[in-house]
């Protein structure tokens, strides 16, 4: 589906939004390595590490779940 403007509807849609949230996070979703890192990567943001999360896609999961 490439060239089709999905990325110019996402980049719409969040800015539209963007006051209604305080996170927005960016997950590459190409596939299961990629969403697992990109996961992994959000817990390095300070609010994470606030919470002192380990160092896995399953922990981060949870602390989004409860934002």
């Amino acid at each position: 589906m490439g060239g089709i403007g999905k990325t110019q509807i996402t980049l719409k849609f969040t800015e539209e939004v963007s006051k209604q949230y305080y996170h927005i996070f960016w997950v590459d979703a190409t596939d299961k390595d990629t969403i697992s890192a990109s996961l992994t990567g959000l817990s390095s943001i300070p609010e994470a590490k606030n919470v002192a999360l380990d160092n896995n896609s399953e922990s981060v999961l949870n602390w989004i779940g409860n934002l």
